[in-house]
């Protein structure tokens, strides 16, 4: 991930974001695997003469799977770190995405963890009794980093990112998360479908993608596909493109209904009637289940999906090691009142939280250390196909487009663009309705009346 510079961020990703980052898409039963312990008593040129002085046990909870291609980055990264400290004893469970449930039940009941993982947007603040501060610790050397400190090691904007997190969850300002895998939500297409159809740049706005949408169903092949998992994000990414984020908020949580009147949400009805009738998504799409969607994109049987950066890695066994990614923002939106566009992204990371009641606290940060090190990032790179963490790292090819998206981005917009600030709205309501739409069951003004009527009944019942 290159530089951006964020202003602000209400990232709300809860699906997800343990979901859908790895190969393996159930949640995986949780495993022990004790660290291989190959003693070399010589501290490495980053740690100085420290070394030989941390001894004692850690413990670090994971979110991935054993199996996925992130636990044998991190079992490498743990076996180079106990290369330099062979008295410190490292055990790592790998929980799998079970750790959501996992993390806070054990850290409530006292239970023994230095070190876990997971959306620091979710966690910093329903687990803000457990987490420790880090900013001292930011000085310190990063590894394999020569002359950087640990907090110029790590993008500026995942930084900032974190950063911001603590106030929003009632703590001190700081640092209480190090961003270790970087994620972001993007068109993803099929660079050869693009080719063949004459599509010869990816399209910046909405005018550029409809023309790039019909091309490509000349070509044969269908443009634009989504399924049950990821149907929300077309919704927030139309809405946020043309009002921003903060707006799509302010329109889910509206009680009275009126917002769902407004004039941008009637463009957006008659641009999806639009689509549909010129055949722009997918033929499967109203009863697409996940990950059938994906599928059909690395296929060749449709051409551009919204999702998230894990995408490659997810299809990487069907796609091959050949297939030619290209990725997208979400299209500048005509008619909006100007503080959406491309500057605004969601995006974030994986990141690596401390147990503020750990009992070796100078163990575990040296630990995560070596777990966000140049070494580690650049395995879970090659790897596992992943934005890094750190600076001067180069992006895994799948994902070389995506960088001028992050590069542009000013505002870091939550999960859904804000279209799941009211989770449960956007579940019971926003996303069937737009099915409805998408399948051809309304006209564009049905669409806002039903939308209106919907909001303010859902509003007075609660």
């Amino acid at each position: 991930m290159k530089q951006a510079k964020i202003a602000t961020l209400t990232l709300a990703a809860s699906l997800a974001l343990f979901g859908c980052s790895g190969n393996n898409n159930e949640p995986a039963s949780p495993s022990s695997s004790p660290a291989s312990q190959d003693p070399s008593p010589a501290p490495s040129e980053e740690t100085g003469n420290a070394g030989p002085e941390l001894s004692g046990d850690v413990v670090f909870w994971s979110m991935w799977s054993d199996s996925e291609p992130q636990a044998k980055v991190i079992e490498s990264a743990v076996k180079e770190f106990q290369s330099t400290y062979p008295k410190v004893k490292v055990n790592v469970k790998f929980t799998g995405r079970d750790i959501n449930k996992l993390i806070k039940p054990a850290l409530d009941g006292g239970e023994k963890i230095d070190i876990f993982e997971g959306d620091p947007s979710n966690a910093i603040g329903s687990l803000k009794d457990h987490v420790l501060k880090l900013d001292d610790y930011l000085s310190s050397p990063a590894i394999g980093m020569e002359g950087k400190a640990v907090q110029d090691s790590i993008l500026p904007s995942l930084m900032n990112w974190t950063k911001s997190l603590s106030v929003a969850a009632g703590l001190e300002e700081g640092y209480y998360a190090l961003p270790q895998q970087p994620y972001a939500v993007l068109f993803f297409y099929n660079k050869a479908v693009f080719e063949k159809a004459g599509v010869t740049a990816p399209p910046a706005t909405w005018e550029e993608f409809m023309n790039a949408n019909e091309l490509i169903k000349q070509s044969g092949v269908d443009p634009i596909t989504f399924d049950d998992a990821y149907r929300d994000l077309f919704i927030g990414g139309y809405l946020s493109s043309a009002m921003g984020h903060e707006w799509v908020d302010q329109l889910v949580n509206d009680k009275t209904g009126d917002m769902w009147k407004d004039p941008i949400i009637l463009q957006f009805a008659n641009d999806i009637v639009a689509m549909r009738e010129k055949g722009y998504f997918s033929k499967k799409i109203a009863g697409s289940k996940y990950p059938a969607a994906q599928q059909d994109l690395v296929l060749g049987q449709s051409a551009a999906y919204l999702n998230g950066t894990w995408l490659p890695n997810e299809v990487s066994a069907t796609a091959g090691p050949d297939f030619a990614w290209g990725s997208f923002q979400f299209p500048a939106v005509p008619g909006g009142n100007g503080n959406g566009g491309q500057k605004e992204l969601t995006f974030g990371a994986q990141a690596l939280m401390l147990n503020k009641n750990s009992g070796n606290k100078d163990a575990a940060i040296e630990l995560v250390k070596y777990l966000i090190g140049k070494t580690a990032q650049e395995g879970m790179v090659q790897q596992a196909q992943a934005i890094p963490a750190t600076v001067d790292t180069e992006w895994p090819a799948a994902l070389a487009e995506a960088s001028a998206a992050i590069d542009r981005a000013e505002v870091n917009a939550p999960w859904g663009f804000g279209i799941n600030n009211n989770a449960d709205f956007s579940k019971s309501t926003i996303v069937p309705v737009f099915m409805e739409l998408v399948a051809g069951k309304m006209s564009a003004e049905e669409y806002v009346t039903k939308m209106s009527a919907e909001a303010k009944k859902f509003h007075s019942a609660g």
